[in-house]
């Protein structure tokens, strides 16, 4: 919806790929989460099964959440053509989890709703990477907004709506002039939104069958960027 940003000085790898998001429509900060992900996968895939420290760590509860099972198959497969080391960590993971689940078979209500609750949590360590990555990639943009480039950069780029609060709420609870910086590159993106939000009314209004001949390119384009708003705009062309 917005024109990309000039080439964004960057001193060093994280800072360029933060630049890059920007640069190309994305939000840095699902980037950053996406990137992660895709890296932890990668290590897992090639290296997991074999690595005792992890093997250990599973027998002491830690496992995989549900979109990070499949993306470790798929990344498995994707390199080797099998998927043989995910079978070895998924079998580490569910020999812990049966066993807790028959011990909590035979216990009485209230220790299996305790004990599921506890299960309930997979402790994923591609998760932990991706929450430290994200909060790492927060910080660095909190920093670079200080820069003038940087700053109209962030108040011009296509911000995740989800990760558009949290650098709100981080920058809220940092020094006075980090409020500041931030105050206009609020503005900016409110009036970012506000214009998506009209541009998507005329789209809801052009819809019907006696109108559809009024639908702009730009109408549709804010149809497609609304879904990136609510639901994220990483690099669509990387391997998940």
């Amino acid at each position: 919806m917005s024109g990309q940003p000039a080439k964004l000085p960057a001193r060093d790898f994280e800072e360029i790929r933060l630049a890059e998001a920007l640069e190309r429509g994305r939000c840095p900060v699902c980037d950053a989460r996406q990137e992660s992900a895709f890296a932890a996968l990668r290590g897992l895939a090639r290296e997991g099964a074999t690595d005792r420290g992890l093997r250990a760590e599973m027998d002491r509860g830690l496992g995989f959440c549900q979109p990070h099972s499949v993306g470790l198959s798929k990344m498995e497969l994707l390199q080797t053509s099998s998927q043989l080391a995910t079978a070895v960590l998924l079998d580490a993971v569910l020999r812990r989890r049966l066993g807790a689940l028959k011990k909590l078979f035979g216990a009485d209500a209230a220790a299996q709703g305790r004990g599921l609750a506890d299960l309930a949590d997979p402790r994923c360590p591609v998760c932990a990477r991706v929450s430290e990555a994200s909060r790492t990639a927060v910080d660095r943009l909190l920093a670079l907004s200080d820069d003038p480039a940087w700053s109209a950069a962030l108040g011009a780029g296509e911000l995740c709506l989800s990760d558009l609060c949290v650098l709100w709420a981080a920058a809220a609870a940092g020094p006075k002039d980090l409020q500041a910086r931030w105050s206009g590159i609020l503005a900016a993106q409110l009036a970012r939104l506000e214009a998506l939000q009209k541009t998507l009314a005329e789209y809801a209004h052009n819809s019907t069958m006696d109108r559809r001949r009024l639908i702009t390119k730009e109408q549709q384009e804010a149809g497609a960027a609304s879904i990136r708003l609510f639901g994220g705009s990483p690099d669509r062309d990387r391997t998940r």
